[in-house]
């Protein structure tokens, strides 16, 4: 028996995963960097706190010592006058004992000192500037509001005739009240010591003033002991301290403004000569230190005054981090400052930084040899992993007949072993998996051509449900026209008749509802914007929606919200199908309450040129719906509400006039509550049209009765008679000569005949068809510049562009609107349109007229501030009920208030006197 064969040894895989060793090396590396350089910043935070602390505190009692000076002079000098020391009447006095006070007080800082009595007298002493060898005298005569002159002191204190401002002379202020100074009336204000805003105190200086009131032991006021203060000691003091090797620390005013620093910029704005100097804005220091804190300062605390307690901030200037410190400063007599220390960090960072690249250095090191093993490793283990790699490539190229052989790790081999497995059964496999693919193919194929039938004959029935459904509709609408054309008819006929062609063009609308729900879902669907009245077709809406809601005994109100455009450029027709809509809904699920079509014009654009945006909103009182109703509200065929209404609509509406809304630019909304009512609106740009001038043909107030040249012929070429009834009794009464025929072939006789002027010819026609005879006739010399006008009850684009592809001049779609077959008419015939105007509304006279009470147009003042004419045309008919003397007015209200005249309606309120109550 021969031996078995041995197997080869091998090594299990985890002796050889260095993963788990290298994401060991990974994550102590990352962690000691990572606490080292934290450590480290730790530090720097806790050593900068410390010195930004600790400078604070010094700069903390440097000011209260140094501030506390000028206060204690002034109350000195009260005690002193309390006591009877000084005499305040005595100037001489007074001013000699303030000389004293500026040698002794005045050695470090310079000082005046001075006093202004209840009579607005001035006397003082004291130094500018430490540099000066005398000191300067300034008064007031007879201690009294006059000019303030000012001389040198001699040795004994007394005034010389030198002036001291010796450029300038003795006199330093005309008329001088000491009573209208701002020291002055601070202190008086205050009742006690206050200190007066920092001021230019001299060149290169801010300065301050300590005021004290004095009183008598009656409380009457004797007048104010005061003391110029220089602040150039502040900035002295903080250039003396060390914040780091660059940091900075300064003094800000509540408003910003800086009061000293630790550098030599100047803390005030050197304007030119003649103009006023200016404090300086620490946001605005030449020292970029100073500016970027104060800049982050104001970010962070949006106001200087909001900053009530000590605060510690960080910030990054030119991405480096600083540190900064904010405290209050304040004292009992009205001051109240911001000591800011900031330090850079990296006035810290440097032994931390290169602590921190050793460490860096170190982990990159020891990561790099860790990653070299785990290299090669890898590269030891995945040689055989390569290789069946490449045998798998080699499988899924076709090659089945694959067979690897593995050895050195065991796991290796047990996956080689595997494979080999797969690969047979694959190659058992594939043999049947040709012939699965081929049978799944040709059922595919068999789907496709299904499907592809399917889609065909949707788009043959729309097409044929299309031209079935519209062609009695343009009978209906076309003589829908010519009776609204009869000059006999009277209001209330031609009023039916307006109604039934707009409940006409309505009903096409809603036929187009499932064609554009076509075209929606083929991305077929398309904008025709065309410039129309923005006022007439607003009150075509008005007056379809308004007699749905007469019928259902609902109120409907038309509530425009501001001036509109007379006329803007926008798919009219498009516009028309989604306000229908949204009414339609709100009416059918109204039962009590109203529905109410607001619109207005947003706010003007800041860019002149830019359209008005035009928002249009539909309210009402029905039965609303819940938020899960909302969600699938304009799903396509879903319906929600009551099941009685749901039966009412295709359920399409809406999702049609979401996609015509987004496509013109806008977003449909809504907001609804159960049992309270809904709200839909919707905001579009509509470009307005400057300068508007109606066509004859669609301007609402005239009529077109004929036109101004020679008689033209027109020939009608339609397979059916009461469409060619519909254009020949609309054109014959304008003097056309109308020539028919019932198909293509004989269109071309006739046309051969009569040489018409301009052809309406069907497309769908018995015979011969209008695309053939078009073809046809522009083959022939006489009739290539003929115009011919293609009219059909298809609205699918591909029958346009056919028809003009074969020579059509333009298009007419059925059912036929009179305005475009006069504007189409007008445009190739080039003529002009003979016109007349209607009779006004038939007005009584003023004289005829008696104006009912006050109390009885309460209600009609209200509806007429909001638009309602509902309410104007009903109180109308119920006045002229109320008593014979009203008829005439109520009567005249009514018509106004049926053509929407406000303007009329307002001049007739206020022409009249209402007659006693």
């Amino acid at each position: 028996m021969p031996s078995q064969p041995k197997t080869p040894r091998s090594l299990p895989l985890r002796l050889v995963l260095i993963v788990p060793f290298i994401a060991q090396i990974i994550a102590a590396v990352g962690l000691t960097g990572y606490f080292s350089i934290r450590n480290g910043q730790k530090a720097v935070n806790e050593v900068a706190g410390q010195l930004r602390q600790e400078v604070t505190s010094r700069v903390k009692l440097h000011l209260t010592t140094l501030m506390a000076k000028p206060i204690e002079i002034n109350q000195m000098n009260a005690r002193a006058i309390a006591l009877d020391m000084i005499n305040i009447n005595d100037r001489a006095e007074l001013m000699r004992h303030f000389w004293n006070q500026s040698q002794s007080f005045g050695q470090d800082v310079p000082l005046f000192i001075y006093f202004g009595n209840a009579a607005g007298g001035y006397a003082g002493a004291g130094l500018f500037d430490l540099s000066e060898e005398k000191i300067e005298l300034a008064y007031t005569p007879a201690f009294k509001p006059g000019d303030l002159y000012s001389y040198a002191a001699d040795p004994l204190g007394h005034a010389t005739t030198q002036p001291y401002y010796t450029e300038e002379g003795a006199i330093v202020a005309k008329a001088y009240d000491a009573r209208q100074r701002p020291w002055y009336q601070d202190a008086v204000a205050a009742q006690q010591a206050a200190w007066t805003d920092v001021y230019i105190y001299a060149e290169g200086i801010l300065g301050m003033t300590a005021s004290q009131p004095l009183y008598d032991p009656e409380g009457e006021l004797l007048g104010v002991a005061s003391v110029d203060f220089s602040l150039a000691g502040i900035s002295t003091f903080l250039r003396q301290l060390e914040v780091g090797e660059t940091g900075k620390v300064f003094i800000l005013e509540r408003e910003g403004f800086l009061v000293g620093s630790s550098t030599d910029e100047l803390p005030y704005v050197e304007a030119p000569i003649g103009e006023e100097t200016e404090k300086l804005l620490a946001r605005e220091s030449k020292i970029p230190l100073i500016r970027q804190t104060a800049r982050s300062l104001e970010a962070q605390f949006q106001d200087f005054a909001a900053i009530a307690t000590a605060q510690q901030l960080e910030f990054q200037v030119a991405g480096q981090r600083h540190f900064a410190m904010v405290s209050p400063f304040q004292d009992d007599y009205g001051l109240d400052w911001l000591i800011v220390v900031v330090v850079p960090e990296s006035d810290f960072m440097a032994q931390i930084a290169a602590n921190t690249r050793t460490t860096i250095f170190l982990c990159l090191g020891a990561l790099g040899l860790a990653i070299a093993l785990g290299v090669l490793t890898a590269r030891w283990i995945s040689r055989p992993i390569v290789q069946l790699d490449r045998a798998a490539a080699q499988m899924a190229m076709g090659q089945l007949n694959q067979q690897v052989q593995m050895q050195g790790i065991k796991e290796v081999q047990t996956l080689a072993r595997s494979f080999n497995t797969m690969a047979r059964q694959l190659r058992e496999a594939f043999s049947t998996l040709e012939q699965k693919v081929a049978e799944r193919t040709a059922e595919l194929a068999i789907a496709k051509d299904q499907a592809d039938a399917a889609n065909q004959a949707k788009s043959e029935f729309l097409a044929n449900m299309s031209h079935e459904l519209r062609t009695p509709l343009n009978g209906i609408l076309g003589y829908a026209q010519i009776l609204g054309r009869d000059r006999q008819a009277t209001p209330q006929q031609k009023d039916g008749v307006r109604i039934i062609q707009q409940c006409g063009t309505h009903l096409l609308n809603l036929i187009n509802d499932v064609l554009d729900l076509a075209k929606i879902e083929a991305r077929k669907l398309e904008l025709l914007p065309n410039d129309f009245d923005l006022t007439a077709f607003l009150k075509g809406v008005v007056e379809i929606a308004r007699l749905k809601a007469e019928q259902k005994e609902i109120a409907f109100v038309y509530a425009p919200l501001n001036a509109l455009p007379d006329a803007v450029q926008g798919d009219e027709k498009r516009l028309r199908q989604v306000l229908l809509n949204l009414l339609g809904n709100a009416i059918k699920f109204t039962e009590r309450g109203q529905v109410t079509l607001k619109v207005g014009q947003m706010g003007s654009s800041e860019a002149p040129s830019a359209p008005p945006v035009i928002r249009f909103q539909v309210e009402d009182t029905g039965a609303g719906m819940t938020s899960e109703q909302v969600a699938q509200l304009f799903e396509p065929f879903e319906q929600v509400g009551a099941k009685e209404r749901q039966a009412e609509g295709t359920g399409l509406g809406l999702a049609i006039s979401r996609q015509i809304v987004e496509m013109m630019g806008g977003t449909l909304q809504v907001e609804s509550t159960p049992n309270q009512g809904s709200r839909f609106w919707f905001e579009l740009e509509l470009m307005a049209v400057e300068n508007w001038q109606p066509t004859a043909a669609a301007q609402s107030t005239q009529i077109v009765v004929s036109y101004a040249g020679a008689r033209r012929k027109i020939l009608v070429v339609d397979d059916r008679w009461e469409n060619r009834a519909v254009i020949v009794n609309l054109l014959e009464p304008l003097g056309f000569e109308l020539y028919q025929a019932e198909n293509g072939e004989a269109g071309l006789t006739v046309a051969q005949r009569c040489q018409p002027d301009l052809i309406l010819t069907d497309l769908v026609m018995p015979e011969m068809n209008g695309f053939e005879m078009t073809q046809a006739l522009r083959a022939q010399p006489e009739f290539r510049d003929i115009p011919i006008l293609a009219s059909s009850a298809s609205v699918f684009n591909f029958d346009r562009q056919k028809s003009q592809a074969v020579g059509c001049s333009d298009f007419l779609p059925k059912p036929v609107q009179l305005e475009e077959l006069l504007a189409q008419l007008q445009s190739y015939l080039q003529i002009q349109w003979i016109v007349e105007t209607p009779k006004p509304i038939e007005s009584v006279h003023a004289a005829n007229l008696v104006l009912p009470p006050a109390s009885e147009l309460v209600a009609i003042q209200a509806a007429l501030k909001i638009g309602d004419f509902d309410t104007l045309e009903a109180e109308g008919q119920r006045l002229a009920q109320l008593a014979s003397e009203y008829i005439p007015f109520g009567q005249q209200l009514q018509a106004l208030a049926h053509h929407f005249d406000e303007a009329a309606i307002a001049q007739l309120l206020t022409s009249l006197t209402p007659a006693e109550a």
